[in-house]
């Protein structure tokens, strides 16, 4: 089927279907908008299918996978005006525009915080500290914070790494060992390349770490530790700002509980890292 809404290629495939994905296509049909909202996990938890049959049917009716079901999907739903932000008219003003951008951003700060797992947060910040090394998982907004993250625990004299080439954030963590931490940060929780390089780590005795939206997610189901940061209540919730901003915070969370942890090193840290970037500043 050339064209057509997302229920209508549902629709025109059925036939095509296996019974298992015949039973996950009457599940969207009937609760279109809900699933919308939900990531992969949720949905096959929901369902009652696992997440490759959630993969497998998104791929019969015609998409690359469950993100490109649920871009398409979303066309059936939400107005044009309404994909950038949907918080936001078009008639908005900047002021206003000002007002609900903060607004939402502020909540979405308010309800990471209110979520926190305090004895998770401190067993991670533990985990960071005697790491002989610490490597950073993500792509696209989560490789920046992954970048951010590699930037401030250096300063305090944590060894951070950081791989922008998705073949070299596989290929190191196939070489991670007992001792060594390998960090995803992924929102969807879904991202394939980093579920794969938190297990390749993991089969290689490295301990994990998870930054996931709040929620069951498959990079979740592989971690050893999970951390959570909130988003906005969309459909695409890892596109927001506020999703960078709540996973910031949390990463600036970790560098100040390990910093002093062990202030003195830190200190001393901050120090030598200062002076030696002094030079390229006037």
């Amino acid at each position: 089927m050339v064209g057509g809404s997302c229920k209508e290629k549902i629709l025109g495939r059925m036939h095509l279907l296996t019974n298992t994905e015949a039973k996950l296509a009457a599940y969207i049909l009937e609760h279109y908008e809900e699933v919308l909202n939900c990531n992969i996990t949720e949905l096959a938890e929901e369902a009652g299918v696992s997440d490759a049959s959630v993969v497998r049917f998104c791929k019969s009716v015609g998409y690359k996978g469950y993100q490109d079901f649920k871009v398409n999907a979303a066309r059936d739903v939400l107005p044009r005006d309404k994909h950038f932000n949907p918080s936001l008219e078009q008639g908005d003003d900047p002021e206003t525009i000002c007002r609900k951008i903060f607004a939402s951003e502020v909540n979405v700060l308010n309800r990471t915080l209110a979520g926190i797992d305090l004895p998770s947060l401190i067993k991670v910040a533990e985990r960071i500290r005697s790491a002989k090394r610490l490597i950073f998982f993500g792509s696209g907004g989560s490789l920046l914070v992954g970048k951010d993250a590699q930037h401030k625990f250096m300063k305090i004299g944590i060894r951070a790494f950081v791989y922008d080439d998705v073949d070299m954030q596989l290929m190191v963590s196939s070489l991670m060992e007992e001792g060594e931490l390998a960090f995803g940060i992924s929102h969807s929780g879904s991202n394939c390349n980093v579920i794969n390089c938190l297990r390749n780590a993991r089969e290689n005795g490295a301990d994990t770490v998870a930054l996931v939206s709040q929620g069951k997610t498959p990079l979740s189901k592989i971690a050893d530790s999970i951390l959570y940061s909130s988003a906005e209540e969309t459909i695409f919730q890892s596109e927001s700002v506020s999703t960078r901003i709540a996973q910031l915070a949390m990463i600036d969370t970790l560098v100040a509980i390990v910093a002093f942890e062990d202030y003195e090193n830190s200190y001393m840290a901050i120090q030598k890292t200062r002076k030696a970037t002094s030079e390229n500043k006037l």
